[in-house]
Order: C-alpha cells, then sequence, then structure tokens
C-alpha cells in the first residue's frame, strides 16, 4: 500500500499532512507497537531521514498521528442549540455520541484504537489537548443552557469540568469496555443523571 505523493514534497503543512497521513495507512497495516519511521517513509517514497527534518522524534510523530485521528475521527461535531433552549438535549447527544464513536473505533479501527490507548496512558500533548476541546465543547453547551434559563447559574468552567469527570467512563478509551460499575448502569442512566445536576430548579 502506498499513499500518493508528488516528486518533491516542501518542508511545510502540505508535507506534514502526508507524513501523518502515512503513518496512519502504517499503523493500521502493522498496528502501533509495530510500525516504524522506516514504514512510514516507504509509504511516502521518501527516506527516514526526510522524515525527522519534519519530526525531532519517532514520539512526535505518534503524537501527531494519534491527534489527528482524535480529532477526525473521535470528536462529535459542536450541536446548535435551539431557541426554545435545549441544551439538555444536546448535551446528552453529544455525551453519548463521544461513547458510540469511542465504542466504533474499538470494534471496526483495532490499531488506530491501540494508538489512542497508548497516547491516553502517556498523557501525550494530543490526548491532553482532546480532554481539553471535550470540555471546551461541553462548557459551550452549558453556557447556552446557562443563558436561556435551562441550566442554574454556575461557574461554567468548573461545572464543565465537573460533567466531563463524571461521565469519563465513557469517553477515556482505557475504559471504553472494561468491566466496571459502569456494566450496571446504561450509559443514558450515567449521561441524564450528570445533565440532571445542571438543571435549573426554581423555588
Amino acid at each position: 500500500m502506498e499513499i500518493a505523493t508528488t516528486e518533491r514534497l516542501p518542508p511545510g503543512p502540505e508535507y506534514v499532512s502526508r507524513i501523518v497521513e502515512a503513518g496512519t495507512a502504517a499503523c493500521r497495516l502493522y498496528g502501533p507497537s509495530k510500525t516504524n519511521v522506516a514504514d512510514i517513509a516507504r509509504l511516502l517514497g521518501k527516506s527516514p531521514a526526510s522524515v525527522y527534518k519534519i519530526f525531532p522524534s519517532k514520539a512526535a510523530i505518534w503524537d501527531a498521528i494519534a491527534g489527528n485521528f482524535l480529532e477526525t475521527s473521535l470528536r462529535v461535531p459542536a450541536l446548535a442549540i435551539g431557541e426554545r433552549g435545549d441544551a439538555a438535549r444536546c448535551l446528552e447527544k453529544a455525551a453519548l455520541g463521544q461513547l458510540r464513536l469511542m465504542s466504533e473505533a474499538r470494534n471496526g479501527d483495532a490499531q488506530m484504537f491501540s494508538l489512542v490507548v497508548l497516547a491516553a496512558e502517556g498523557s501525550w500533548p494530543s490526548f491532553i489537548q482532546y480532554l481539553k476541546g471535550l470540555e471546551a465543547d461541553v462548557g459551550k453547551l452549558i453556557r447556552a443552557g446557562v443563558t436561556s434559563g435551562e441550566f442554574a447559574p454556575c461557574n461554567v468552567d468548573l461545572a464543565a469540568s465537573c460533567f466531563c469527570a463524571s461521565v469519563i467512563s465513557l469517553w477515556d478509551p482505557r475504559l471504553i469496555g472494561a468491566p466496571s460499575t459502569a456494566d450496571k448502569i446504561s450509559a443514558h442512566a450515567l449521561v441524564s443523571f450528570a445533565v440532571a445536576g445542571l438543571r435549573n430548579h426554581p423555588g
């Protein structure tokens, strides 16, 4: 399997993207533990040295590959809030959507899923950034709910952190499919409980 490339690739964003694309293909072919820079360079039709001109280390390459996969395949798109105040519904849909994406990757893209597990276990910059992105998305939904009166007034950043912590068993690749108390509690029940804590209860 060879990824098409031009005769000379400039050391710019396009080349970085091609390296990440080749690295993703190599990971799917050989697995993250058996893939090396030579495999990636071969798919590019380049030398390992040319790859190292862009990335300072193998770890940096793997982090970029994991980051790209996390952002393009394991991130639910931002959900619009309706005029009538449906922040709770959108938050539930986003939380369960994240679980669905993780589960689909675990069952259908095992090699890449193994890579994101490594990223989580090693606290790679890509995984930390991914979690921050999810928390930011949750914060936007909570802020919209507070503005509409659907959610109680709160410190939005703190509320987003607490919400994410409460449903992390549904989002962390290390925990997806692992035996836990989540086996006795449906994902929907867990998310509904977390969302209920944000609701505005007058009087």
